[in-house]
C-alpha cells in the first residue's frame, strides 16, 4: 500500500446518530476515518428510527456546521400523557435526512472492522455494543415502530402501560410515527388495543409507510462501564448508547448520544477523563435508572422517585408536577 493510499488511523463502528455526528466533527478538522456499518433493511435505513427529540438539539447539530431548521419537522409546545396535558418543549426530526447531511455522502464499508488495522476505534454500535465488553445486569427494552399516514388527527401523545409506554408523535403534513416499548407484553399488541394503527378504523384509514422491530438500552452510563479498553494501540472508544447515554425513563437518546460524542472529542487524549465527564453529565440518569430497577423487581415506588421523573423532565423541556408524578409512577407499575 502507497503512502497516498495509507488506511486512516480511526475507524468509526456504527453510522447513526452517534456515528455520524462524531464522523462528521472529526471531518471538519481534517481528519480521515474510515466508517463501518452493517446493512439496514428497514425502510428509513435505521433502526430504531426514533423521530422525536428535546432540548438541546439546535446547538447540537450548529455545533456540526449544519442548520437545525432543516431536519425540524413539527415543533410542539404540549404532550397528552395519560390524559393529562403537560407543557413541552418537544420537536420531531428527520433523523434520517440529519444522518445523511452528517455523513456528506461518506462511504460505509459493510466488511468485518478489523480492530488491529487502526490506531483508535470508536464503539458507536448502540445497543450491540459490538466492540466494548459486555454489561453486567444490562437493561434492554424490546420496542415496536410504525410511520403511518391519516387524515385524522392524533396528537402528540404517550400511553403509559407497566414496565414500558406507547408514543404517538406528529411529523410532516399528515404522518405520525407511533411505537411502544414494553417488558411485559408484546408492543405490536399494545398498539393495536390502543387503536392507533387504525386497524378496526373504516373512518380514518392508516396508511402503515413502514415499520420495523428495535431495542433501546436503558442500563445508564454508571451501568455501562468500561467506555474504554485497549484492544486497539489507543484503545476501543465508546459513545452514544454504547455507553448508555440514554435516559432510562424517557427513552431519549439522540440529544445525549451526540453530547457523548462532544465530551469525546474534548478528552481525545484522556480515557479517564472521559470516563469521568461522561458520568458526571449524566449523573442524573443513574437516578432514572434506579427507578427502573425497582419498577422491575416490582419494588413499591415513593416520593422520592416521583421526584426524579419531576425533576428530570426539566431536561426534556416538560413541566410534570409531582402530583403527576406520582400518579405516572403508578401507571408504571
Amino acid at each position: 500500500m502507497s503512502q497516498s493510499q495509507k488506511r486512516p488511523e480511526i475507524a468509526i463502528a456504527g453510522a447513526g446518530i452517534a456515528g455520524a455526528y462524531l464522523y462528521r466533527l472529526l471531518h471538519n478538522q481534517g481528519q480521515e476515518v474510515d466508517l463501518f456499518d452493517v446493512e439496514r433493511t428497514s425502510k428509513c435505513g435505521l433502526t430504531p428510527c426514533a423521530w422525536g427529540t428535546s432540548r438541546g438539539f439546535c446547538e447540537l447539530v450548529k455545533a456540526a456546521g449544519l442548520d437545525p431548521n432543516k431536519y425540524i419537522l413539527r415543533r410542539v409546545d404540549h404532550l397528552i400523557m395519560d390524559e393529562v396535558k403537560i407543557k413541552a418543549d418537544l420537536m420531531t426530526i428527520d433523523k434520517p435526512r440529519l444522518i445523511k447531511d452528517l455523513l456528506q455522502g461518506k462511504s460505509i464499508k459493510t466488511s468485518p472492522l478489523a480492530v488491529a488495522h487502526y490506531h483508535r476505534v470508536i464503539d458507536a454500535t448502540g445497543v450491540t455494543r459490538a466492540f466494548l465488553p459486555p454489561i453486567d445486569n444490562d437493561i434492554i427494552l424490546p420496542c415496536k415502530q410504525f410511520r403511518v399516514k391519516t387524515t385524522e388527527e392524533l396528537g402528540n401523545q404517550v400511553k403509559l402501560r407497566g414496565i414500558g409506554y406507547s408514543w404517538c408523535f406528529p411529523l410532516a403534513g399528515l404522518g405520525y410515527h407511533l411505537g411502544c416499548g414494553s417488558f411485559l407484553e408484546d408492543p405490536r399488541e399494545v398498539l393495536e388495543q390502543l387503536e392507533w394503527l387504525g386497524i378496526k378504523s373504516s373512518r380514518h384509514p392508516r396508511h402503515v409507510v413502514c415499520e420495523c422491530e428495535g431495542k433501546v438500552r436503558l442500563t445508564s452510563p454508571h451501568g455501562s462501564l468500561p467506555f474504554v479498553t485497549n484492544e486497539a494501540p489507543d484503545g476501543i472508544w465508546g459513545v452514544g448508547e454504547a455507553i448508555g447515554c440514554v435516559a432510562p425513563l424517557a427513552g431519549d437518546g439522540i440529544v445525549p448520544g451526540m453530547r457523548s460524542v462532544q465530551i469525546l472529542m474534548e478528552n481525545w487524549n484522556d480515557a479517564s477523563g472521559y470516563a469521568g465527564a461522561i458520568l458526571e453529565e449524566f449523573r442524573w440518569m443513574k437516578e432514572e435508572r434506579e427507578v427502573v430497577d425497582k419498577l422491575i423487581k416490582k419494588v413499591s415506588l415513593g416520593i422520592r422517585d416521583a421526584w426524579v421523573l419531576k425533576k428530570n423532565s426539566r431536561r426534556m423541556g416538560m413541566k410534570i408536577g409531582i402530583t403527576e408524578a406520582t400518579r405516572f409512577m403508578k401507571r408504571l407499575k
